[in-house]
């Protein structure tokens, strides 16, 4: 059986993306594996699967990382979903339902917004295995702000910009993710404030190692910036693939704004 995909992504972190495709061997872990894997499939960060698309401007998607396991919230895949049906459907705005939210996006020009709204700091809602203060949560020789953005976030402050871009990320990056404080796993951010204030982020993420760029980690880096008084509630995120532009706004909600592309379209199987 032949299953039409597109690839896309926002910044390099790319996305497989099916589209209402009634076949249960998509969601099926060991298929997503796969496909993902850069060397004997297609290669992506995740896998985007819409549901249902029956509804007008609502629109149900389950979002996979590359290791097969499922996962709440992905702001880049979700902006790539989003001007995907935005285009097909001739709509300037919608909202994807996902497993953690409801995601209100819109599109002004080339730049797709999604909000991905309130983050979440209790030690339960993250979650954290035990109470603590999730501001100052202790990773070995790190110590990081954790809070949840539909997904488990750890953000971490580096002094200067030549200790974060020197960071071993490969080795210290899947330690952190499945420390025993995170019963589910948590993506973690490195992060540090450059001159103009605004913020570089490097990032591992949960389930599928460095990306060139997270937006739901975006939106963590920046709600803990501006808790611990680092930055404004509207700021740059400047990433390994560009940049994206994150608000926090008064009703408490985040939104994350950036560019998005089309790379190809094609078929698995026979």
């Amino acid at each position: 059986m032949r299953i039409p995909f597109l690839k896309m992504h926002g910044l390099g972190n790319d996305f497989i993306i099916f589209d209402n495709i009634k076949n249960s061997i998509i969601h099926d872990s060991r298929f997503i594996n796969k496909i993902s894997n850069r060397r004997i499939g297609i290669g992506c960060d995740q896998v985007l699967i819409i549901e249902n698309t029956n509804i007008p401007e609502n629109f149900k998607v389950k979002m996979y990382n590359s290791d097969g396991s499922e996962t709440g919230a992905c702001g880049n895949g979700t902006r790539c979903v989003a001007d995907y049906l935005m285009k097909k459907n001739d709509l300037n705005s919608l909202t994807i339902k996902s497993v953690s939210n409801d995601l209100f996006c819109s599109k002004i020009g080339n730049s797709v917004t999604v909000n991905m709204g309130v983050p979440k700091f209790s030690w339960n809602e993250i979650p954290l295995s035990n109470e603590q203060d999730t501001k100052n949560v202790k990773l070995g020789d790190f110590v990081a702000f954790c809070l949840s953005m539909g997904n488990p976030h750890a953000v971490i402050f580096i002094n200067n910009l030549d200790e974060l871009e020197n960071l071993n990320i490969n080795s210290i990056g899947p330690r952190l993710e499945k420390h025993s404080i995170f019963p589910e796993f948590a993506n973690i951010e490195f992060v540090s404030v450059l001159e103009d204030k605004s913020l570089r982020m490097r990032v591992w993420e949960r389930g599928v190692g460095i990306t060139s760029a997270c937006g739901s980690g975006a939106c963590a880096t920046l709600v803990a910036a501006s808790s611990l008084d680092k930055s404004a509630k509207e700021n740059k995120i400047v990433l390994d693939g560009g940049d994206l532009f994150i608000k926090w706004l008064d009703n408490g909600s985040v939104t994350l704004s950036g560019d998005t592309e089309r790379v190809f379209e094609g078929f698995i199987g026979e």
